[in-house]
């Protein structure tokens, strides 16, 4: 994994480089730190404030469900989830770009040595993908080829839609905005007691 992450990192120097001479003055060369993960493709500094989106990569909106031989998975949850366990408590380390519509950095981000975007399209976790007239990212396509060809992740359902073909109903919009309190079906614990119950003796007649 250390080798491949390297050598994707080698392949993507020379287009950031490039991209680097023209960099834009309001676009920093580096942000280095600890992220609130927003969605399987968007990061938030928090000392900063800066919202950072991948490049050339996006995954499953968190609503998207999938289905692989029968049995439904959340998609969009599932590449949110692997971006924070691969960033919790760990510094992240990401080389922007270029700035979108919305004004967000995009940028190649790492933790380590691992490129987050190509280990997750390698791992089928999204898809490599260029929106119009932001950096390019060919690379990333030779990965997803691989990934695709193995029937990892989302390429294990043959019905999920990528996410830039997805529109999600209003009902699925306020599905994935409500988080559920409680778990039907599942018991509840006990309440703890704030002061402990001296324990009871019981007395000889």
């Amino acid at each position: 994994m250390r080798n491949t992450a390297l050598a994707v990192s080698l392949i993507l120097a020379l287009p950031v480089t490039v991209l680097a001479q023209s960099r834009s003055p309001d676009v920093p060369r580096q942000i280095y730190g600890k992220v609130q993960v927003i969605d399987g493709t968007t990061l938030e500094f928090k000392d900063r404030r800066q919202i950072v989106r991948l490049a050339g990569y996006e995954a499953s909106r968190i609503e998207q469900m999938a289905s692989s031989d029968g049995i439904e998975w959340p998609a969009g949850q599932v590449a949110r989830a692997w971006m924070i366990l691969r960033t919790l408590k760990r510094d992240v380390n990401c080389a922007p770009i270029a700035r979108d519509a919305n004004k967000n950095l995009i940028a190649h981000c790492f933790v380590g040595e691992t490129n987050l975007a190509a280990t997750a399209i390698a791992e089928g976790i999204g898809y490599a993908f260029n929106y119009r007239n932001e950096p390019q990212v060919p690379a990333y396509f030779d990965i997803e080829r691989k990934a695709r060809g193995l029937g990892y992740g989302v390429w294990s359902s043959k019905d999920l839609l990528p996410p830039w073909l997805y529109v999600a109903s209003p009902a699925e919009e306020k599905k994935a905005d409500e988080a559920p309190d409680t778990y039907p079906g599942l018991p509840l614990p006990p309440p703890v007691s704030e002061t402990p119950t001296p324990p009871t003796t019981s007395q000889g007649g």
